[in-house]
This record gives C-alpha cells, sequence and structure tokens, in this order.
C-alpha cells in the first residue's frame, strides 16, 4: 500500500510542477482564445481532464505540447456547449411562453397561450425534481445561477447543466407540438 501512495504522491507532484511551469502561460492561451472571464475555468478545467485522464506526466515527453493539446480540445468543447446554450430558448422566449394572456387578449390568442402553458407544464412534469426546480427558480423567480446553487446545495455548474437540459427539454416537447 505505501508503494502506490508513494506512486500517487510523485504523479501529484508531478502534476503540481506541470501547473507551476505552465499555468501562466495557458492562462494567455486559454484568454486569448476564450476570453478573460471563461480562462481561469478552462486552466482548471485541463488540468483536472489530465489527472482524470490517468496520465502518467512522467511518461509524456513534451509536456509544454500535451498540455496544450489538452487545453486545445477543452476550448473545442467549450465553443459547443456555447454555441449549444445559444440556439436554447432565450429568457425573454420563456418569459414568453410562461406569461398569462391580459384580459383585454383576443379569446384565441388566450385559448392558445393557455395550452402553450399547459404544454410547458406537462413538459416541466416530465423532468427530475431538481431540474424542474432549478428551471422554476431560473425562469420564473429569475434567481442568479449562484442563488439557486445555493438553495439547491449542488455546484454552479450543476445548476446550469440542468437548466440547459430543461430548456432542451422544452424545446423538445414544445417544437413538437
Amino acid at each position: 500500500m505505501a508503494a502506490a501512495s508513494d506512486t500517487q504522491s510523485e504523479r501529484n507532484a508531478r502534476f503540481g510542477l506541470l501547473y507551476r511551469s505552465y499555468q501562466t502561460a495557458l492562462l494567455r492561451f486559454l484568454t486569448n482564445r476564450v476570453g478573460r472571464e471563461d480562462a481561469p475555468d478552462l486552466v482548471q478545467e485541463t488540468f483536472v481532464r489530465m489527472v482524470q485522464s490517468g496520465t502518467d506526466p512522467g511518461v509524456i515527453r513534451n509536456d509544454r505540447a500535451f498540455l496544450f493539446h489538452v487545453a486545445g480540445n477543452v476550448v473545442a468543447d467549450h465553443g459547443r456547449a456555447t454555441r449549444r446554450r445559444n440556439r436554447l430558448l432565450t429568457p425573454d422566449e420563456v418569459d414568453a411562453l410562461l406569461s398569462v394572456p391580459d384580459e383585454s387578449a383576443r379569446p384565441d390568442r388566450a385559448a392558445q397561450a393557455r395550452i402553450e402553458g399547459q404544454h410547458l407544464a406537462r413538459a416541466l412534469a416530465e423532468m427530475p425534481p431538481r431540474r424542474a426546480e432549478a428551471f422554476r427558480l431560473s425562469r420564473l423567480n429569475g434567481l442568479s445561477h449562484q442563488a439557486i446553487a445555493s438553495r439547491l446545495g449542488v455546484s454552479v455548474r450543476t445548476v446550469e447543466g440542468e437548466i440547459r437540459m430543461a430548456l432542451d427539454h422544452c424545446d423538445e416537447r414544445l417544437g413538437a407540438v
């Protein structure tokens, strides 16, 4: 057991050295590609992926090239996620679906709005409870992702994922109507 612990300690020390050696250059690289706001998170994601991959940093021939290759993959994934988020319903579109028509509205529009509201309610009922709650807190109550994360006892990233999946589900259900 001590040998496994020593090996893990050595591996952790190598990753620590890689982090200290390349963190600034990697941050600059990622800032140029995704902007100042997202770059620090992507630096962390790059190192998390390296550690989770099981790759032994001692066998990597060119640390810098490998690290920047992983970072490039993280940037590509980030771009795909950003494009996916941008194709979803906007908060204004969701608000329009959830709004109650005013009494002076034409009867056909009021009936259509009631039907759309029923479809949305059914779509929310099909979701796991945490996902539906995150959606309601975000879109109906206007809470920030941080506030929702605190209330639900999960990370902000989990909240973002739940809301994204809820929007996908609503888009799928309401688009099929």
